[in-house]
């Protein structure tokens, strides 16, 4: 079993490497549209970020980037993830911003992909973002948990 997920995370992050170059000369513009997606689908959310976007920007397209160069080795990635997911439970982040995320990113990777948005690059990116949502949210479920029993 182990060896299958192994096999379909390097799969994945073929497809994800693949997909990321067809969109990475226009990657702070898909940054930019993708939070103008968001904001405008989920208001409720922008008073989370702040005022000056550029460094959440930047933040943001250094994670996918991370996400995208290291997929093939999803273990490495978990105790960032888990980190990230703690901060984010700081900052007042819930289970369904995380799926607020998905549906304005998958989003805008599909138009900014155009043509080479197929469903198996779909698939790949709705894999790893589920992969890294859900490491993020244990790590945010960790940190509660322990706070709650100090």
């Amino acid at each position: 079993m182990t060896v299958e997920t192994s096999s379909s995370h390097e799969a994945d992050a073929k497809l994800l490497q693949a997909s990321l170059e067809v969109v990475a000369d226009r990657a702070d513009e898909l940054i930019a549209s993708f939070y103008g997606r968001l904001f405008d689908q989920y208001p409720a959310v922008r008073p989370m970020f702040p005022a000056n976007m550029d460094a959440q920007h930047d933040k943001l397209l250094g994670a996918i980037i991370a996400l995208v160069t290291n997929y093939e080795n999803p273990e490495a990635l978990r105790p960032t993830l888990e980190a990230l997911g703690r901060k984010h439970d700081g900052w007042g982040v819930r289970p369904e911003h995380y799926t607020a995320v998905a549906t304005c990113l998958l989003a805008t990777l599909d138009e900014y992909a155009g043509e080479a948005w197929t469903p198996e690059i779909e698939g790949a990116w709705t894999r790893a973002y589920t992969f890294a949502a859900g490491t993020m949210l244990q790590g945010a479920t960790t940190e509660s948990t322990t706070t709650k029993a100090a």
